[in-house]
C-alpha cells in the first residue's frame, strides 16, 4: 500500500482538535451543459473506502446480537484488519478516485494538469475515524503522488455538534413514516424477494444467535419474528448485504464472495446479485438517517462547515479544492437536509457506494451570480473489483442532484444565494459548535 504521502501530511499536520430517483445516472462530466461557465472551487464530502465489518465477527465473548458468525452457517471471512479499520484494497481504490478527481479538476481548469499544486490551493480534512483519516491520505496521495503537501487536517469531533435534543422516539417515529408506517408491510413486500435471497446466503443462525434475535432455534433470516414498527431481519441483514460488495470490490473471486451462493440464491449473475440484495442495505440506512428530524439533529454539523467553506470560494478566498472525509450516514443526513435525490449506476436508490463523493461545485454561468452544482461521483460495482483506472475520459458512475426548490438551470445548477439560503435554513444552529468547525 502506498502510504507514504499519507505518512508525511499525518506527521506535519495532524491538528489534533480535541421519491425514487431516475435510475439511469448520468455521466456528468464538468461539460454537461456548463458551455461558458468557469468552474471556481469545489467541495468534496466524501465517504471512507471500502472497511473491515463495523461489528465483531467472532462471538467468542461477544453479544451474539452484535456478532456475524451468530447468523451464519459458515463462518465469516477475517479480512485481516481490524473492525471497521481500511482494508488495503480500499486504500488503493481511494488513490484511483484521487486521479480522477485530480483529471477532473485539471479539466476543468481548477488544478494543474501535472506536478504539485499551489499548498493553499487544495484541503483535506477528517474526522479522527481511522477509515477516514486514511481514505483523506490515499485520495491525497491519487492526487499529487510524490508532492510533500501539508494539507491534511484531523478533528476527531469534526461531525459531531453539541446535545441538541435528539430524541430516539420521535427519530424512530420518522423512520417509521419514511418506510410508509410499516416494517411489516416493507419485509413482506419491496424487500421480500433480496430477503429470501440473504437468507439462503447466510443459512441457519446459531442458536445463541435465534435467542439474541427473539427467534426460537432452529431459525434463520426468513423466520425472525415480523412486526409493524421494528424493522427485524432488515437491520440483521443490513451489513451483511452491504459488506458482500465491499468483499467484491476487494477483488475476490465469485466463489469467494458470500460463500458463493449469491448467483444462486438469486438467480443473477454475481453484480446484479450484489445490487439485487443492497436494497436491504439501501433502505436501511436512508430510513435511519434521512428523515428530516435526524438530518438536522445529527447532518447540521456538517452541512455546516460545508457551506462555510463554499462561502469562502464565493468570496474568492480559500482552498479551491477542499475534501471532507466523512462518513455514509452523514452523506444521507446532507442529501435530507437538501431533499436531494440520486441513483449511480450498479447501486441501489440512495445507496452510498464506499469511496464516493458528493461535490459541491462552485461554477461562474456567463452571465449572473455564482451557482452551486451537486454531483455524485463513485466507482461502480464493478470498477471497484476491477480498480478500474479512471479518468474524465473513463470517470466513475455520477449523477447531478439538484437541490429541493431550486431548478432555475437546466443543468441542475442552484444560484448560490438561494442555494445558500436553502442551506442555511436547514442547518439547525442549536446542532452546530462553529468553533469545532
Amino acid at each position: 500500500m502506498r502510504f507514504v504521502g499519507l505518512a508525511k501530511a499525518l506527521g506535519l499536520v495532524v491538528a489534533m482538535v480535541a421519491a425514487s430517483p431516475a435510475a439511469a445516472a448520468e455521466q456528468a462530466q464538468t461539460s454537461g451543459g456548463l458551455d461558458g461557465w468557469t468552474m471556481k472551487g469545489t467541495v468534496l464530502l466524501s465517504r471512507h473506502g471500502m472497511r473491515g465489518p463495523t461489528k465483531a465477527i467472532r462471538c467468542e465473548g461477544s453479544d451474539p446480537s452484535t456478532c456475524l458468525d451468530a447468523i451464519v452457517q459458515t463462518h465469516w471471512p477475517d479480512l485481516n484488519v481490524v473492525a471497521g479499520h481500511l482494508t488495503p484494497q480500499g486504500y488503493d481504490r481511494a488513490v484511483t478516485m484521487g486521479g480522477f478527481y485530480r483529471s477532473l479538476y485539471a479539466h476543468a481548469g481548477l488544478l494543474p494538469e501535472r506536478g504539485c499544486p499551489d499548498p493553499k490551493s487544495v484541503e483535506f480534512v477528517s474526522d479522527g475515524v481511522e477509515r477516514t483519516v486514511m481514505t483523506a491520505g490515499a485520495v491525497m496521495d491519487g492526487m499529487f503522488p510524490g508532492c510533500d503537501l501539508k494539507a491534511l487536517a484531523v478533528h476527531p469531533k469534526l461531525y459531531e455538534g453539541p446535545s441538541c435534543g435528539y430524541d430516539q422516539k420521535v427519530a424512530a417515529a420518522a423512520t417509521l413514516a419514511l418506510v410508509g408506517g410499516s416494517w411489516k408491510t416493507v419485509i413482506e413486500g419491496e424487500l421480500a424477494g433480496p430477503l429470501a435471497a440473504m437468507s439462503k446466503v447466510l443459512g441457519p443462525f446459531t442458536a445463541d444467535g435465534c435467542k439474541a434475535h427473539g427467534a426460537t432455534a432452529p431459525c434463520s433470516l426468513a423466520t425472525l419474528p415480523v412486526s409493524e414498527t421494528d424493522p427485524g431481519a432488515v437491520s440483521v441483514a443490513s451489513q451483511p448485504a452491504e459488506q458482500f460488495i465491499m468483499q467484491y470490490g476487494a477483488g475476490l473471486s465469485g466463489d469467494e464472495v458470500a460463500w458463493g451462493r449469491l448467483p444462486e440464491a438469486t438467480g443473477k449473475p454475481l453484480p446484479e446479485a450484489l445490487t439485487f440484495v443492497n436494497a436491504i442495505h439501501a433502505l436501511s440506512d436512508r430510513a435511519g438517517h434521512m428523515p428530516r428530524y435526524q438530518a438536522a439533529k445529527q447532518g447540521s454539523a456538517v452541512l455546516y462547515p460545508v457551506l462555510e467553506s463554499l462561502t469562502e470560494v464565493a468570496e474568492g478566498h480559500g482552498p479551491a479544492f477542499k475534501f471532507f472525509s466523512s462518513h455514509d450516514n452523514y452523506i444521507l443526513n446532507v442529501g435530507g437536509l437538501l431533499g436531494l435525490k440520486w441513483q449511480l449506476d450498479s447501486y441501489q436508490p440512495y445507496q452510498i457506494p464506499p469511496g464516493g463523493a458528493v461535490a459541491f461545485e462552485v461554477w461562474q454561468p456567463p452571465e449572473g451570480e455564482l451557482a452551486i452544482r451537486i454531483v455524485y461521483y463513485a466507482q461502480t460495482i464493478e470498477q471497484l473489483h476491477d480498480n478500474t483506472a479512471l479518468s474524465v475520459a473513463q470517470p466513475p458512475a455520477s449523477t447531478v442532484m439538484p437541490v429541493a426548490g431550486c431548478s432555475v438551470y437546466a443543468n441542475g445548477a442552484c444560484p448560490w444565494s438561494t442555494f445558500r439560503k436553502i442551506a442555511t435554513g436547514a442547518i439547525d444552529m442549536a446542532c452546530v459548535d462553529p468553533k469545532r468547525n
